[in-house]
C-alpha cells in the first residue's frame, strides 16, 4: 500500500512547484500574459488548499480508498488536459480540476497511514510521507527543467503535466488491489454548512495571500482578511452546535484540545513558510545568474539528497529522541543554513554562487529533512482513527496556508529589494532579504517545537467501531493494524 500512496503524493506536491520553470515555455508558446502565467501557480494552491479539509472528512464518511481513487482519476485525467490545453484559459480551468483533485487525495493518504499501520510502525511511514512531500518541492524543478530541456517527442511544456498520465494510471490499477478500504462508523454524513462556512474562511485567508503581492496589494486584501474573524467565528459556532445535536461536524474541534494537535497545526502552518525560499531560489539562480532551468535543478540536488537522507533516518531517531527535540534540531538547522545562504548570495558578483551557498543548501535540506516528517508524525500522533481524515485535511491546510503566506511576505521582501535592478549582485541582495524572513520563521519554530512535550493522558479519545472492517478501540491510539 505504501508505495503507491506515496507516489501520488509526490504527483500532487510535485505539481504544485514544476510550473515555476515550466512558466516560460507556457508563456511563450500560448502567448500567455504575466498575469495568465502567475496564475498558473495560484489557482493550482488556491484549489488545493479549499478543498483539502472537505476532502479529508469525505474519506471518513464515504471511505478513504475511494475518495483517494477518485481524486487520482481526477488528478490523472485533469493532467492529461493541462497537456492538450490550447489556450491559457483552457489550461487555467485544468489546474483548478489539478488542484481539486488533489485535494481529495491527499488527506486519504495521511489517513490511511494513521488508520492501517501500528503505533510503532508509523514513525517510519511518516517519515517516508514527509521526505516524499520535501523532495516533491524540491525535485519538481528539478524534474520541469530536464523535461522540458530534453524536449522529449517535441512536446516542450507540455510534457511535465503529460508525465503524470502514465503515472497516475498505474496507481489507480495498483490502488484497487493493495489498498485496503476504511472510514469511520462516527461520520455519517457531510456537514454542508461547515463546508460552505469553512470554504469561505478559507478562501478569505488564501486568496490575498496568493493574489495579494501580484495586485499591488489593493483595498480589498485587508478587508477580506478582515472579513476572515468574524466568519471564522461564526464557523466554530456552527462546528460546535452541529456537534451538540450530535451530528458529524466537518472539522472535530475537540481535536485542538490535544496539545500534540493543536499546538502542532500552527508549528506546521509556521514551519511551512520556509518553502518560500526554494521559489525565491529559483528566481536567484534562472533570472539573476542566467541559470538555464536544468543548470538550476541541478543546483537543488545537494539540498535533495541531505533532504531524502536525513527524513529516512528521522523515522530511527525517533526511537530514542523526543519528537520535539528532533524537531528544534531540524528547524535550528536550517536556521543556520538559512543564515549562511543569506550572507553568501548577497556576496554574489560574479554570476556564480559562492561555495558557502552550496554548504547552506546541504544544511537546510538535512535540517527540514529532519523536520518535515517528524512534525506530520508528531501532530497525528494521538488522533484517534475516527478522527484521521478530520485531522489530516486540516494539517495539509495548514501546510498550503504556510506556504502560500511564506511566498507573500519572503516575496515582497524579495521584490521589494530588487526594484527594478537587474544582474547577479541586485538578485543575490534580493535573496538576502527575502531568505532573513525565513531566518526568523525557522528560529521560532525551533522555540515552538520545545513545547510539543505531551502529557501521557490524551484528550481525544475514539469512538468504538471506527477503522476499517469494523475493528474496534477506545483509546486514544488505535492499536494494530485495521484500527
Amino acid at each position: 500500500m505504501l508505495p503507491v500512496i506515496l507516489t501520488a503524493a509526490f504527483m500532487a506536491i510535485v505539481d504544485v512547484f514544476i510550473v515555476n520553470v515550466a512558466a516560460p515555455s507556457i508563456q511563450t508558446h500560448l502567448h500567455a500574459s504575466a498575469d495568465e502565467v502567475q496564475w498558473l501557480m495560484a489557482v493550482y494552491v488556491l484549489a488545493y488548499a479549499l478543498g483539502l479539509i472537505t476532502g479529508g472528512r469525505l474519506g471518513d464518511i464515504y471511505g478513504r480508498r475511494r475518495l483517494f481513487q477518485i481524486g487520482l482519476a481526477g488528478f490523472t485525467i485533469s493532467s492529461a488536459l493541462c497537456g492538450a490545453a490550447p489556450t491559457p484559459t483552457t489550461l487555467l480551468g485544468a489546474r483548478f480540476l489539478q488542484g481539486s483533485s488533489a485535494a481529495l487525495m491527499f488527506p486519504q493518504m495521511l489517513s490511511m497511514i494513521q488508520v492501517e499501520f501500528a503505533p510503532e510502525e508509523r514513525a517510519k511511514c511518516f517519515a517516508l510521507m514527509g521526505g516524499v512531500q520535501g523532495a516533491g518541492a524540491i525535485l519538481g524543478q528539478v524534474l520541469g527543467g530536464g523535461l522540458i530541456s530534453l524536449n522529449v517527442l517535441g512536446l516542450d511544456w507540455r510534457s511535465v503535466f503529460l508525465i503524470n498520465v502514465p503515472v497516475g494510471i498505474a496507481a489507480l490499477i495498483a490502488a484497487q488491489r493493495l489498498v485496503p478500504e476504511s472510514r469511520s462508523d462516527s461520520a455519517r454524513r457531510l456537514d454542508l454548512g461547515g463546508v460552505a462556512l469553512g470554504s469561505l474562511v478559507l478562501g478569505l485567508v488564501v486568496f490575498p495571500l496568493v493574489e495579494g503581492r501580484q495586485a499591488g496589494w489593493p483595498w480589498w486584501v485587508p478587508v477580506a482578511f478582515a472579513a476572515a474573524l468574524p466568519v471564522g467565528a461564526l464557523w466554530v459556532a456552527h462546528e460546535r452546535r452541529v456537534h451538540a445535536r450530535g451530528g458529524s461536524p466537518l472539522v472535530e474541534l475537540e481535536l485542538f484540545r490535544e496539545r500534540s494537535f493543536g499546538l502542532g497545526v500552527g508549528l506546521v502552518l509556521l514551519f511551512w513558510m520556509v518553502t518560500s525560499f526554494f521559489l525565491l531560489l529559483g528566481l536567484y539562480l534562472q533570472d539573476g545568474l542566467g541559470y538555464s532551468p536544468i543548470a538550476a535543478g541541478l543546483l537543488f540536488l545537494p539540498l535533495a539528497v541531505t533532504f531524502v537522507v536525513a527524513s529516512l533516518n528521522s523515522g530511527r531517531l525517533l526511537s530514542s529522541i523526543p519528537h520535539e527535540r528532533v524537531l528544534a534540531a531540524g528547524a535550528a538547522t536550517v536556521t543556520v543554513g538559512l543564515v549562511i545562504s543569506a550572507l553568501a548570495a548577497a556576496g554574489t558578483v560574479d554570476g556564480f554562487p559562492a561555495f558557502g551557498l552550496i554548504v547552506a543548501f546541504v544544511l537546510i535540506g538535512a535540517g527540514n529533512g529532519l523536520f518535515m516528517p517528524t512534525a506530520i508524525g508528531a501532530v497525528l500522533r494521538h488522533i484517534p482513527a475516527h478522527a484521521a481524515g478530520s485531522a489530516s485535511g486540516v494539517l495539509s491546510t495548514a501546510q498550503q496556508i504556510g506556504n502560500a503566506l511564506g511566498v507573500t511576505v519572503a516575496g515582497t521582501a524579495f521584490f521589494s529589494v530588487l526594484g527594478s535592478h537587474t544582474g547577479p549582485a541586485a538578485y543575490g541582495n534580493a535573496l538576502s532579504a527575502g531568505t532573513f524572513v525565513a531566518v526568523g520563521v525557522t528560529a521560532a519554530s525551533a522555540l515552538l517545537a520545545l513545547g510539543l512535550r505531551q502529557p501521557a493522558a490524551s484528550v481525544v479519545r475514539g469512538s468504538a467501531g471506527d477503522g476499517p472492517r469494523g475493528a474496534r478501540g477506545s483509546g486514544p491510539l488505535p492499536v494494530g493494524r485495521g484500527q
